[in-house]
């Protein structure tokens, strides 16, 4: 199963933390994490609808593709910058489990990852292939 989301990738795993009352509370330091990983839960969801596969229960291996935003005085080949591509990983791996496309995201025993800049016929996002192993 192969599904494109589209919107600007962002990072999950860097957390802030704040003390009240003597009782830490760990938040994502990304204001922007909860609507990118929206996103991706409705693509996942819709992409369900159009297929076969509604849950993948077994081990799996998935690719993710990023496509980030070139910054436009850009003359790098590859966007070795923030976000780190790891952390992105991070935020699509949970989306897939929380939309029920993954029963859990543990199920994930190969990833390949990819973070390259979107040309300008195309949009940022991520492209997520799932395969049952």
């Amino acid at each position: 199963m192969i599904i494109r989301v589209y919107g600007d990738p962002k990072p999950q795993g860097s957390k802030n933390a704040n003390v009240i009352n003597g009782r830490a509370y760990l938040y994502e330091s990304s204001k922007y994490l909860p609507a990118w990983r929206e996103t991706c839960i409705m693509a996942f969801r819709a992409a369900t609808l159009h297929s076969d596969v509604k849950q993948f229960l077994g081990p799996v291996a998935v690719t993710m593709t990023f496509f980030m935003k070139p910054a436009k005085s850009n003359k790098r080949v590859y966007p070795n910058m923030a976000p780190d591509v790891d952390k992105l990983c991070r935020s699509v791996n949970d989306s897939l489990e929380i939309s029920g496309l993954l029963s859990n995201d543990a199920q994930v025993v190969t990833l390949i990852a990819y973070k390259i800049f979107a040309t300008e016929e195309e949009q940022p996002g991520v492209e997520v292939e799932i395969v049952s192993l």
